[in-house]
């Protein structure tokens, strides 16, 4: 005749709760590392599409459609992530001796100045945290004419 062990009450329910309470947190927690890298990345990528429409602007002052020319090489190099924004601009500017004036009129020493900004929407991707659901980000980029118009 088998007798059986005398020992603690079987708990099945307690791991359940217990696991359901570490993966609550860990779930917040990697959801928020992902959205931070999120808006890192996109803002990296903003700080380089400032830079490569000065270099542009900076190149190619003295075309009429400037301003045209820079949103739409900005606006291409965000590779389709200025989707991530709302209110996205790209402000091109020149300034001669300390005044602002049209890029075209620019002349050796000037400076130009490209400013791309919008505001970063987050994703409703955490449980259980209230975030804002946008932020404002703003790169501007001002590089020195070199050559004369």
């Amino acid at each position: 005749m088998l007798s059986r062990k005398q020992g603690a009450p079987r708990r099945r329910a307690v791991t359940a709760v217990e696991t359901a309470l570490v993966l609550i947190p860990l779930t917040m927690f990697t959801f928020g590392v992902f959205e931070y890298g999120r808006l890192l990345m996109s803002w990296n990528l903003l700080n380089n599409a400032a830079r490569e429409g000065c270099r542009y602007a900076l190149a190619n002052n003295t075309d009429s459609s400037i301003d045209t020319d820079v949103t739409n090489l900005v606006t291409a190099y965000m590779g389709g992530q200025d989707g991530n924004f709302t209110n996205f601009t790209v402000t091109v500017s020149g300034a001669h001796n300390g005044s602002a004036t049209t890029v075209n009129n620019l002349v050796a020493g000037d400076m130009i100045t490209v400013t791309v900004s919008g505001k970063f929407k987050f994703l409703k991707v955490i449980p259980l945290v209230t975030m804002p659901t946008t932020t404002t980000l703003n790169s501007s980029v001002t590089m020195v004419c070199e050559g004369a118009t």
